[in-house]
């Protein structure tokens, strides 16, 4: 796929919403509506391209990548700005425009990407996609290993090996 606009030989462009359904609209818990279109990022293969193949980031579009702790904005086309969200949907930290050299948030539980100027948001909002909670669940990620005995991850984090039923790991 040829990036729009361009002749010859192009530079190959792979679209964010075309490896991450689109569920909705992105807004803060005020109701304020930040971006008409926002694309989840899950998969890993989803997570690693992220926005590096988008040659045309729109001001109405925004991507967030969960589980993630960390971007950066090298080979990236467009200036963009990141808010850094916990596992309840809190907004922890803003940067924007992110660094080439991109930026980290300890705590963060996903990360909210958008053309710079886009996220007018501060630390202590809530997020929402599609008119319901970023994190329903709390932020808690199901163990999709094989082999998965269904109970309780090793402090390792080795399959195979459970903790102890007492041990309530956040």
């Amino acid at each position: 796929m040829r990036a729009p606009g361009r002749k010859g030989g192009g530079v190959a462009s792979c679209r964010f919403d075309s490896l991450s359904p689109v569920p909705g609209t992105l807004s803060i818990d005020r109701g304020r509506v930040l971006a008409g279109r926002c694309a989840i990022a899950r998969r890993p293969l989803a997570r690693l391209v992220g926005l590096l193949g988008t040659p045309d980031l729109g001001p109405h579009e925004a991507l967030v990548l969960m589980p993630c702790n960390a971007v950066h904005g090298i080979g990236l086309r467009v200036r963009i700005g990141v808010a850094f969200v916990d596992g309840r949907g809190r907004v922890l930290r803003v940067v924007d425009p992110l660094p080439r050299r991109g930026a980290r948030c300890r705590g963060a539980r996903a990360v909210i990407e958008a053309r710079s100027g886009v996220l007018r948001v501060r630390p202590g909002d809530e997020m929402r996609v599609g008119g319901a909670p970023l994190f329903p669940h709390g932020g808690n990620f199901a163990s999709r290993g094989r082999g998965s005995t269904g109970g309780a991850r090793a402090l390792s984090g080795h399959r195979g090996h459970t903790a102890p039923d007492d041990d309530r790991r956040q």
